[in-house]
C-alpha cells in the first residue's frame, strides 16, 4: 500500500540530488546583493559555483529504502494487531455488559416475585421455600456484583 510511493519517493530524490542548478549573484540599484537562478538582462552579474551533489552510494540507499520498508511493514502489522486487540476488548464489554443486564432483571424478577413457581428437572411446578429464595436472591447478587463491575 504505502511501500510503492516510498520507492518512487526515493528514486525521485535521487533524481533530484543529481540536478544541478545555476545561481547569479549581482547588486540591485539599491545596493542589495541579489542571488537568483537566472541572470539579470541589464547588470553585471557573477555566475556562482555550486557544489556537486553529495554522491550517494546505491547499496547504501538500497538498504535504507528496505530498511523503511520493513519498518513500515512492522508499523502496519502492529496497527492491525492493535485494531484486533481493540475489537475483541469491545466484543468482551458487550457480552459482559449484557450479562450485567440479565442478572439485574433475574434479581429483579425474584425480589419483586416471592411466589414465583419454578420446574424442577422432573418437569413438576413447585414453589420454593423463603429459604431457597434468599439463597437464589443471594445467588443472583453475587452475579450482579461479578457482572456488573465497571457500573459500581
Amino acid at each position: 500500500m504505502f511501500i510503492p510511493q516510498l520507492l518512487g519517493g526515493c528514486l525521485a530524490l535521487m533524481f533530484a540530488l543529481t540536478v544541478q542548478a545555476d545561481a547569479y549573484k549581482w547588486i540591485d540599484d539599491d545596493g542589495e546583493v541579489i542571488y537568483s537562478q537566472t541572470p539579470p538582462l541589464d547588470k553585471p552579474y557573477e555566475k556562482m559555483e555550486t557544489p556537486p551533489p553529495p554522491t550517494i552510494d546505491p547499496k547504501a540507499a538500497k538498504k535504507e529504502i528496505e530498511l523503511l520498508i520493513e519498518q513500515q511493514k512492522a508499523a502496519d502489522a502492529e496497527r492491525d494487531e492493535q485494531q484486533k486487540r481493540q475489537a475483541q476488548a469491545q466484543k468482551a464489554a458487550a457480552i459482559l455488559e449484557e450479562n450485567c443486564r440479565v442478572a439485574q432483571y433475574n434479581l429483579q424478577q425474584y425480589q419483586d416475585n416471592p411466589g414465583r413457581r419454578v420446574m424442577d428437572p422432573q418437569g413438576n411446578v413447585t414453589r420454593p421455600t423463603e429459604e431457597e429464595r434468599q439463597e437464589k436472591i443471594n445467588t443472583l447478587q453475587q452475579q450482579v456484583k461479578q457482572f456488573c463491575k465497571q457500573e459500581n
